[in-house]
């Protein structure tokens, strides 16, 4: 197993453990707790297309190293609108079902659904940050 496979199988359940922990705060707390959960996994959603566009973009480059039928950039940037879109569509329908509360409190639960997708974002920049590549001797 790669680096970068193992970092990609360490973030779901580091992020399931964090996600619990917080939640359970967040029910003592007495938060709406429902929207940080729906952030997470948005945010493991993300990361999973995100690991199957990197999968396909190094099956593909292997495949035509030349590019003559396959442009990288464009496939990573039709993936990258992809992913904007699945985060923008999920937190505009997230606005729509708390619009009846108070703007205090719509702004209040969208920044606990930023933060519950941001959440997986911390982990795995923390993992990629602490997991170090092993060095090779050339003797």
């Amino acid at each position: 197993m790669t680096r970068e496979q193992k970092i990609n199988f360490f973030v779901v359940p580091i992020s399931a453990v964090l996600a619990i922990i917080i939640t359970v705060v967040l029910v003592l707390t007495k938060q709406d707790w429902k929207y940080y959960l729906i952030g997470v996994l948005l945010g493991l959603m993300t990361h999973g297309m995100m690991v199957k566009q990197n999968a396909r973009l190094v099956r593909l480059n292997k495949l035509d190293p030349n590019h003559t039928t396959f442009n990288p950039r464009k496939s990573a940037i039709l993936w990258f609108l992809l992913r904007f879109l699945l985060v923008a569509g999920v937190l505009v329908v997230l606005g729509l079902l708390a619009r009846n509360d108070e703007r205090t409190v719509l702004v209040a639960k969208m920044l606990v659904a930023g933060g519950g997708y941001v959440t997986v974002k911390i982990v795995f920049i923390i993992l990629l940050l602490t997991m170090k590549k092993k060095e090779v001797d050339l003797k």
